[in-house]
């Protein structure tokens, strides 16, 4: 009986051990847990506030993926660059820009967001559409359709919500300048208009496809061309590298004080 004290105090500080650090990774996970949870609620809360009542301050940064809507988020929010990836979330914060509070409504470009872009057009003042100015010659479908879908919002054209353009990577050699951007978009969005009012036209005249027709942009039997929308659409380039600006980001603050002025 006597040998058996020693076995069973040393059992007993295993357990002890074991329960210790058992405690202490349920405390990790669930710190862990607890702070997505929050980071979560944070952003449903952002965009909560960008939505509710249709908020007069909402600016909408979208485009295809890989343009750099994102980086150009991060350096309106934070004034200075930030390590970012491709985005798989909404990125919603209320900033200062240009002396002025704004909501900033970052949607990514996958299709799946489509609605959460569509939402956030409803009540914005004003929309940046960025564009990859080196992927653009080879993505110009992609990038067309979405800024077709944007100027086409009823919300944005009830509105006239104005619309800017940036040309992002112009560091890059085979950047395409702005002026070239411009002129690759409204050739196709042109060749778009073309086939959407010619499948319209293959359904037939029906109350569906009188309200699809509102989808039309510019005048009949002209070539579109962005001067003849009601909405402001400009052009800036921009480069979203340390020691590059070529007034991009301080054009694209200056143009967000304008909007929500």
């Amino acid at each position: 009986m006597a040998d058996a004290t020693p076995d069973a105090s040393s059992n007993f500080g295993t357990l002890a051990l074991v329960l210790t650090l058992a405690v202490a990774v349920l405390g990790l996970v669930g710190f862990y847990v607890l702070q997505q949870r929050s980071n979560a609620l944070s952003n449903q809360s952002a965009l909560g506030m960008a939505a509710s009542q249709k908020k007069r301050n909402t600016i909408v940064l979208t485009g295809p993926m890989g343009a750099g809507k994102t980086a150009l988020y991060t350096q309106l929010k934070y004034k200075k660059q930030q390590p970012t990836q491709t985005s798989m979330a909404v990125n919603a914060s209320e900033v200062t820009v240009d002396s002025t509070r704004a909501f900033l409504v970052d949607v990514p470009g996958h299709q799946k967001f489509l609605f959460d872009r569509d939402a956030q057009l409803a009540g914005a003042r004003g929309v940046v559409f960025v564009v990859d100015s080196v992927a653009v010659a080879d993505n110009v479908r992609e990038t067309a359709e979405q800024l077709y879908e944007v100027l086409a919002n009823s919300k944005v054209q009830e509105l006239e919500t104005p619309v800017l353009v940036v040309c992002n990577k112009q560091d890059e050699m085979a950047a395409l300048t702005n002026t070239r951007v411009r002129k690759l978009l409204e050739d196709e969005i042109d060749n778009l208009r073309g086939s959407r009012q010619a499948a319209l036209d293959a359904l037939g005249d029906t109350a569906e496809d009188d309200a699809r027709a509102g989808d039309f942009l510019g005048y009949d039997g002209k070539k579109f061309s962005f001067d003849d929308i009601q909405n402001d659409v400009q052009f800036n380039e921009c480069v979203l590298v340390q020691g590059h600006d070529l007034g991009g980001v301080t054009y694209v603050e200056s143009w967000i004080g304008e909007a929500l002025s």
